[in-house]
């Protein structure tokens, strides 16, 4: 690459534009010369003489004849036809700078070629005289002036096609020297371009190679550079990487160390902390016994007094009960009918559901007066042992408050309970035992009761009815 300096002020042309402008004023120079020659040519060239007239004197022969007349048509027409000027040669186009080629070899330089002389123009050739015929007496004078007319005519043809060739010759040398004259010059401007181009290229080559040998010298010492850096930063990261490690060893020791410690406390808290809850419990266990023991002092203690109470109530009672006894009686002996009638009506229906069901699904089932019936109150005989899990199953949901038992009054809630077939209750019906709040407890115990124990049978029944007692 040719690098081109510019100074503030001065315009700077590169070699290629000083090669343009010279072939330029080299095609110029010749196109004008070429002109010039042209031009020359065209003045030196003979003009077309004009027609000549001879008169020729016999003596003695046809004294009374007259001049021969010229016929200004004819001549007009016989004579030569005169050159016409050639048209100028329309200027040659510039020729535009071709792409340069790739340096060559610089051939030795030839010696300028030496310009051929000019031809010197042949001399005109001199004009003919036309002989003088010697008076003749036997010729006839028309035929002599036309005899010498043609040769007039002839000479004077003669003449103008050498002319004309000897122009033409001129012409085509002038035109060859210049030929000659242009190549010889855009060689010389070719081969001092050339030169010019080597030269230049030489010299951008070796700035080239003097850039590169930089270059890589500058390059070579960045990676030396690099490469100290990067062994610095990789034996930096290494020291930082085992100084981690390090770090990381005693962390993990003094972690280890912690959680050895926090896990011995926690086992010394925890010990401390069930032996705490224990000695609580220890505690709490005797003196809810303690409290029992007192409450059941008290209730008895109540209970007495209350029997005293109610013994003098009842005495008294007694005598009024007395007085009133066969009021009561008529009273109890309807109750005891109307309860009879409806005892029948229970049994009636009991003993059509016993003929509906197995035997052991009604003894489980807890029909009143039935062998689970009997188990529930206390009696022997029977599935008691299922009788007893429904119980112990129903009464886990209990939850009420069980008051002193005062005489032999015992709260009984009848119930009927719908099972699905896995056991589990779906619908719940009671007959209430006087008591709103004893019922609703056992509602919720039978419901709690999920599922129900499975019979000895191994399949459940569509429902099962039962009694629960208070003071069972």
């Amino acid at each position: 690459m040719k690098h081109i300096k510019k100074t503030e002020g001065t315009h700077y042309k590169t070699p290629e534009q000083r090669e343009e402008r010279r072939a330029l004023g080299y095609a110029f120079g010749i196109h004008a010369l070429l002109i010039v020659f042209m031009l020359v040519g065209f003045v030196s060239a003979p003009k077309t003489p004009n027609p000549v007239q001879v008169e020729l004197w016999a003596d003695g022969v046809a004294p009374n004849a007259s001049e021969p007349e010229t016929d200004p048509q004819a001549d007009k027409a016989e004579a030569p036809p005169q050159p016409q000027a050639e048209p100028e040669p329309a200027p040659e186009p510039e020729a535009k700078p071709e792409p340069e080629p790739e340096p060559e070899p610089q051939p030795a330089p030839q010696p300028e070629p030496q310009p051929q002389p000019e031809p010197e123009p042949e001399p005109p050739p001199p004009a003919v005289q036309p002989d003088v015929a010697k008076p003749a007496p036997e010729i006839d004078p028309d035929i002599a002036l036309e005899k010498a007319r043609k040769e007039r005519e002839q000479q004077e043809r003669a003449a103008a096609e050498k002319a004309a060739v000897e122009k033409a010759a001129a012409e085509k040398a002038a035109a060859e020297k210049a030929a000659k004259e242009k190549a010889a010059v855009e060689k010389a401007a070719a081969e001092k371009a050339a030169a010019e181009k080597a030269a230049a290229e030489k010299l951008a080559t070796e700035k080239a190679a003097e850039q590169a040998a930089k270059e890589k010298a500058a390059a070579e010492k960045a990676a030396a550079e690099k490469a100290a850096a990067d062994k610095a930063a990789a034996e930096k990261v290494a020291a930082e990487k085992a100084a981690q490690d390090k770090a990381a060893r005693e962390k993990a020791a003094a972690d280890k160390a912690a959680a050895d410690k926090a896990a011995a406390e926690k086992a010394a808290k925890d010990k401390a902390a069930k032996e705490k809850a224990a000695a609580e419990k220890a505690a709490a266990d005797k003196a809810a016994a303690d409290k029992a023991a007192a409450e059941k002092a008290a209730k008895d203690k109540a209970a007495k007094e209350k029997a005293a109470a109610d013994k003098a109530a009842a005495d008294k009672a007694a005598k009024e009960a007395a007085e009133k006894k066969a009021a009561a009686e008529k009273a109890e002996k309807e109750a005891a009918a109307k309860k009879a009638a409806a005892d029948k009506a229970a049994a009636a229906k009991r003993a059509a559901l016993r003929e509906a069901m197995r035997g052991d699904v009604l003894g489980a089932a807890g029909m009143p007066g039935g062998s689970a019936d009997r188990n529930q109150a206390g009696g022997g005989g029977g599935d008691g042992g299922y009788a007893s899990k429904v119980r112990s199953c129903v009464r886990r949901g209990v939850i009420y408050n069980v008051p002193p038992q005062r005489g032999s009054r015992n709260p009984t809630v009848q119930y009927t309970v719908q099972l699905n077939p896995d056991g589990t209750p779906n619908n719940v019906s009671i007959r209430g035992s006087g008591d709103a709040r004893f019922d609703e407890a056992v509602r919720k115990g039978i419901l709690g009761c999920s599922p129900f124990p499975k019979p000895p049978s191994g399949k459940y029944p569509s429902s099962i009815t039962g009694d629960y007692r208070m003071y069972d």
